[in-house]
């Protein structure tokens, strides 16, 4: 297409094609930066993640045996070219009510969104962008409590990276494996709720130890 050109014009051509695609980006860039300026951290990110687990505790704790699991992440990539991490933090409930996923589902505004033999999930957004999603075994339990867990999960999304996640493990139970994980997190009513728990296929955790609670 340009072998009618000169050398020096294919050159100066060459030039204005890598001046324009760093223009590009630098536009693409520019226009999320106020986005990603305001948006919370990860470190921030997960504080607001593990207060939403709390609220969530404290509307079955009572009536239910709970279990909190370990602090997860994956990388993610806020930008092209700035790194972040999603987090996710899972509740487990074995004995909840009908009443109390209920209390949930109208806490944080969930709507339904499946709800047929094999279970039944509900979704949501905090006012702080971290996502809630609860999934119970059966769309209708026996009675009015669930024979199986209901699991609640609080997601993040992509955050940026900006200061270390703090994450702390005590020492184990003497008989734990390498498959337990610790999960904690504080309550609204500034009780705490700690775990150790293994990631299992039947359900979502399997609970070697629970302790605290929320009120």
């Amino acid at each position: 297409m340009f072998s009618n050109l000169s050398e020096r014009w294919r050159r100066r051509l060459r030039i204005a094609v890598v001046v324009w695609a760093v223009l590009l980006v630098a536009v693409a860039f520019a226009g999320s930066r106020a986005t990603v300026r305001e948006q919370v951290d990860a470190a921030g990110a997960r504080e607001l993640l593990d207060a939403a687990v709390g609220e969530a505790a404290a509307v079955f704790t009572g009536a239910a045996v709970l279990a909190v699991g370990p602090l997860t992440w994956e990388a993610c990539d806020v930008t092209p070219v700035r790194q972040g991490l999603s987090l996710e933090r899972t509740l487990q409930v074995s004995g909840a009510t009908v009443e109390h996923v209920e209390a949930l589902a109208a806490r944080f505004a969930l709507r339904s969104l499946t709800s047929d033999p094999d279970g039944a999930s509900w979704s949501g957004t905090t006012q702080d962008f971290i996502g809630v999603r609860v999934n119970a075994p059966a769309a209708d339990p026996p009675g009015d409590r669930w024979a199986e867990p209901v699991a609640v999960q609080a997601i993040s999304g992509c955050r940026p990276l900006e200061a270390p996640l703090g994450s702390f493990t005590p020492e184990p139970p003497a008989e734990a494996t390498d498959a337990w994980d610790y999960g904690s997190i504080d309550c609204p009513g500034g009780e705490t709720l700690t775990s150790w728990t293994e990631q299992v296929d039947a359900q979502p955790m399997r609970v070697h130890e629970t302790t605290g609670g929320c009120t």
